[in-house]
């Protein structure tokens, strides 16, 4: 169980994080606003994502959260100790 979640933990960090920069990467490419990757995190843009865009957005944040959750399970109930 424990080397399941090994596993698991990078990849849904590593999912999670393309799904959100394939979202960044779709809306600077329609919008040409390139300053706009730092505006998505306070929630700031000028001209908001489309449909797609937050659907991807959305659900790269939806699986970072599941990869943390994974890792706080997998550091809770199954420590490795040095």
């Amino acid at each position: 169980m424990m080397t399941f979640f090994g596993y698991l933990e990078p990849a849904a960090f590593t999912t999670g994080l393309v799904l959100v920069l394939i979202a960044l990467f779709k809306y600077t490419q329609r919008t040409k606003d390139y300053g706009s990757v730092w505006r998505v995190m306070i929630n700031k843009l000028k001209d908001g994502f489309t449909l797609d865009e937050f659907k991807f957005y959305r659900l790269g944040i939806v699986i970072l959260v599941f990869g943390l959750i994974i890792r706080l399970v997998n550091q809770i109930f199954f420590p490795s100790y040095w």
